[in-house]
């Protein structure tokens, strides 16, 4: 197969694994170069009818590259793990494996996995070609992904709530009452879960905890539960600790909600709070609990913080020229684990890792004066690379320490949409998604 496959239309794609990685390899270097005369372009501002031309090319190119890239998931999800379970798929070897296959054709299995994915939802391939027609925009993988995996948690609320639905007792019917907790009747609620504001937002904590929480505990019934999500300052603790309740619950346990994606000053003369307290009540008539679970009777849970706080930071910086680019070591001449295998396990465990990565470029005048700097989510910049949005550098023969790097440029981070804020020529410009701000 050579340059001129890009000819191909949709229904003259390869069928067959080889020639489909073949055509991907050889249309997303096209798109590279075509993507890259767009950008001269617009650089010496030639006629319109140019641009829109290249344009028109480049969104072809994209949309045959992806569909090849779906058509190669439906290939690769039917091989066979093992040998002899399969010889119908059009395959050059079909005694090969799905590893040996993927070995083959230089295909990760992480990368195999994202064809997958598309596979199993072309519906949102197609929207997605179609919505970038529409815009005017450039397909992309990563977008495409993206969809998906928004689609994939739609579904899986979805059919949580379901499972409740299913689980619940057609004969009973529960009130939400969402507002303000205090005044409610007496002994009228199962369940209270209520989130008063921090000792920090409040004058005194101990007479704002005597003003409210009696009366919210006072409308529990004596079969019911309560949950009072406080801070963890000790004043904080002390006043719900002290405050009166009544006779017919009890404050069963002091629960924990624990989290490790803090940042922030680091304190000198105490430890760093990473964590936030509940308080359990029980009704003195109340049943047992209700954890099937094991994860779920723990009463320290540890759950990221939802309101932006981070991991942490992963920072590098070079002397000499600005590449304005993410270097990610993929690997090393010792056989150590790199940052790209660590970060890249963490990420699909959902472990920790640095939520930012920041890399920086310095003069080599021997003052190593801040040329220019990019701050983006790192899983974005994993995603970059996962999606064939990078290009593979190996250090200089002459250095000691062989590695080999994943490079991942600021400006296609730019363009396929991510968050990301570059410091160069003395500007700063932050992007928000597809918005420069």
């Amino acid at each position: 197969m050579d340059e001129k496959a890009i000819t191909f239309t949709r229904s003259e794609l390869p069928v067959t694994i080889d020639d489909l990685s073949k055509f991907v390899l050889i249309g997303r270097d096209k798109l590279t170069a075509v993507r890259a005369e767009i950008a001269a372009i617009k650089k010496v501002g030639l006629a319109s009818e140019v641009l829109e031309q290249k344009r028109a090319e480049a969104q072809e190119i994209a949309e045959l590259v992806t569909l090849s890239e779906m058509r190669m998931g439906e290939m690769l999800s039917e091989l066979p793990t093992a040998q002899g379970q399969r010889n119908d798929l059009q395959l050059s070897n079909t005694s090969e494996t799905k590893l040996d296959i993927l070995e083959d054709i230089g295909i990760s299995k992480i990368t195999a996995n994202r064809f997958e994915q598309m596979a199993a939802h072309p519906e949102i391939v197609e929207q997605a070609i179609a919505e970038a027609r529409e815009n005017d925009d450039i397909v992309s993988r990563a977008s495409v992904l993206r969809k998906i995996k928004a689609e994939r948690k739609k579904q899986e609320i979805l059919e949580a709530q379901q499972s409740i639905i299913k689980q619940a007792d057609d004969s009973i019917k529960p009130t939400l009452y969402i507002g303000d907790s205090i005044g409610r009747d007496v002994g009228k609620y199962d369940l209270l879960l209520t989130d008063p504001p921090y000792s920090t937002d409040v004058d005194d904590v101990e007479q704002f905890a005597r003003s409210w929480l009696y009366g919210a505990l006072d409308g529990v019934r004596d079969t019911g539960f309560a949950y009072v999500f406080i801070g963890a300052y000790p004043d904080e603790v002390r006043a719900y600790l002290n405050a009166d309740i009544p006779p017919h619950i009890e404050l069963t346990q002091l629960l924990v909600w624990t989290y490790r994606n803090t940042l922030g000053n680091n304190p000198k003369d105490r430890y760093k709070l990473n964590y936030q307290m509940c308080l359990f009540y029980r009704g003195k008539n109340a049943p047992h609990l209700d954890c099937p679970i094991t994860n779920e009777q723990w009463a320290v849970q540890d759950i990221n913080a939802p309101d932006g706080r981070l991991w942490g930071i992963s920072s590098r910086f070079q002397v000499g020229k600005s590449w304005e680019t993410f270097t990610i070591r993929l690997e090393r001449e010792s056989g150590v684990m790199t940052e790209y295998e660590k970060r890249k396990i963490a990420i699909e465990r959902n472990g920790e890792y640095p939520y930012l990565t920041i890399q920086g470029y310095v003069t080599d005048d021997g003052k190593e004066e801040l040329t220019s700097l990019a701050i983006a989510r790192t899983k974005d910049i994993f995603e970059c690379i996962d999606s064939g949005y990078r290009t593979l550098q190996h250090t200089r023969h002459d250095k000691c320490g062989q590695a080999s790097f994943y490079v991942v440029k600021w400006e296609d981070m730019v363009r396929l949409g991510y968050p990301i804020v570059i410091y160069s020529n003395g500007a700063i410009r932050v992007y928000k998604g597809d918005e420069q701000q």
